[in-house]
């Protein structure tokens, strides 16, 4: 029998020949050499786990360590990205496996902060919304409720000084005119400020003259510039092209600004307007503006500062001189919205110069040189056209009236908005002229009604928006209800008698 190797040495070596054939040696021997031959494989078992576990251990232990690795590389990232974000925070860390832990809890931390930073802000924020809503009604109602009685004043100036008065109450007339119309200057300024410090001013794309938009405004500034015996003079650039297409309203603003300014200011010598043509090619002209004057000056401390809000160029100014210190303020933010900024070269006690230059389209049509005069009883009978006008205001009615009545125009007049919708489904009217603050329904509401109306009628009657508010999105707010232009109180009569024969003719060719 075959015995394991060392119990056959022993068995060779100790056990004596006869031995082995004995039956209970032969058990002894069977039984040990089971145990020998489990004991090598229990030895075999032994080696072959341990060399396992040596295999696994090794692997684990190289796996911790590149993960320990990517933690401090994790951690020094993390430390690196906070100082980035943050380069004058302490980080009061070690190398040690704890940094994570600090790590997070300062993070927790400032999230915590982030967070109460946000809901201020949020809060804020509210508020901010809540005051900017309270000072755009505050402006509404102030501005209605100032521009209505101013629209009664101008207006019935305008009538009075056209009716042959004499010569000393012409005089009286002239200087209620000049005070009225400072005074709307004055509130003009205020809300145009603020529509601007709003984001609310929207630019037109019209065509117009250049020549023709300064002679206007030469002309209307000519009578105050004639008391100081101050000319006003134009040098426009004959290469200018007949007809540009861009925003004559706010460039009418900046020239009106700068050119009243300088007369203001200006007490012996001249004004002078200087528009040159910079530059043209197929799409764009370029235009340069000059505005010089032989004025007060400016001191070259105080050049900087004139165009801030309500700042002037020394304590006395207001005093002396009036106004709101806006204007230069609103000119230079308007030039900016229109891509082009606003220099100054001034020497004090000489006078000084305006320089800022635009970029137009360039327009196709050819326009015919007209003149905006304040002659408005010389305007064209309007004989023919019939209107409605919506307005609760008595006085404002009979000024209107008056008007319609110099153009020919008749008209019916509704008090509040209920009436007016059943006069305009009762009676044929050519337009509506709608006050938008009125009682019962006020002029958005009656607007929407009449668009509701059934049959084309109602869809294409022109309905012209006539109002004294001032809310800062009131223009879109009346093209959204329906209507079809908007005329500011108080009214300039020329802007009034083109707005109904505009729509009047509209009419005819439908």
């Amino acid at each position: 029998m075959d015995y394991h190797q060392l119990l056959n040495k022993q068995i060779k070596k100790l056990l004596p020949a006869q031995y082995p054939e004995d039956d209970a040696v032969v058990q002894f021997l069977n039984a040990i050499n089971t145990s020998f031959n489990n004991f090598d494989k229990s030895i075999k078992l032994a080696d072959h786990a341990f060399n396992i576990s040596e295999r696994e251990y090794l692997s684990v232990t190289d796996n911790l360590k590149e993960q320990n690795e990517i933690k401090q590389r994790s951690i020094s990232q993390l430390k690196e990205a906070i100082k980035a974000l943050n380069p004058d925070v302490e980080l009061k860390l070690s190398d040690s496996d704890d940094d994570l832990i600090h790590i997070i809890s300062f993070l927790q931390e400032r999230i915590t902060k982030a967070k109460e930073l946000e809901v201020a802000l949020i809060t804020s924020k509210e508020f901010a919304e809540k005051a900017a809503m309270a000072k755009a009604q505050f402006l509404s109602i102030m501005s209605h409720e100032i521009r209505t009685p101013m629209n009664a004043v101008i207006g019935f100036t305008h009538l009075l000084i056209h009716q042959d008065p004499k010569p000393e109450q012409r005089e009286f007339l002239g200087f209620l005119k000049f005070s009225a119309e400072n005074l709307l200057v004055l509130i003009n300024d205020i809300l145009d400020f603020s529509k601007i410090e709003a984001g609310k001013v929207e630019f037109e794309q019209v065509d117009f003259s250049i020549t023709d938009l300064t002679k206007n405004i030469r002309l209307a500034l000519l009578q105050k510039a004639s008391e100081k015996n101050i000319p006003i003079k134009l040098m426009m650039d004959q290469d200018l092209p007949n007809a540009i297409i861009g925003d004559p309203v706010r460039l009418g603003q900046i020239l009106t600004n700068l050119i009243s300014n300088a007369v203001k200011f200006t007490h012996q010598g001249k004004v002078t307007v200087t528009a040159t043509l910079a530059c043209r090619d197929e799409d764009n002209s370029t235009i340069d503006f000059e505005i010089t004057d032989t004025g007060i000056g400016i001191m070259p401390d105080k050049i900087e500062h004139i165009f801030e809000s309500f700042s002037q160029a020394s304590t006395d100014t207001t005093r002396k001189y009036g106004g709101t210190g806006l204007g230069l303020t609103i000119t230079k933010r308007l030039l900016q919205l229109l891509g082009s900024e606003i220099t100054v070269i001034s020497e004090f006690g000489k006078g000084s110069v305006f320089k800022f230059s635009l970029v137009f389209k360039n327009s196709k049509k050819q326009l015919s040189s007209t003149s905006d005069s304040d002659e408005f009883y010389s305007l064209k009978s309007l004989k023919g056209t019939k209107l409605l006008i919506a307005e609760d205001n008595q006085i404002n009615v009979i000024l209107a009236k008056h008007f319609m009545k110099q153009w020919d125009v008749e008209c019916d007049v509704a008090e509040n908005g209920e009436i007016a919708l059943m006069l305009v489904q009762t009676h044929d009217y050519g337009m509506v002229l709608m006050d938008l603050q009125m009682p019962e329904m006020d002029g958005y509401q009656t607007t929407t009604a009449i668009r509701e109306l059934p049959g084309e009628k109602y869809r294409d009657l022109p309905i012209i928006a006539l109002t004294a508010s001032a809310m800062l999105d009131i223009q879109d707010m009346a093209f959204t209800v329906g209507m079809n232009d908007y005329v500011s109180k108080p009214f300039n009569p020329n802007e009034l008698h083109r707005k109904i024969a505009k729509y009047s003719r509209q009419k005819e060719n439908v």
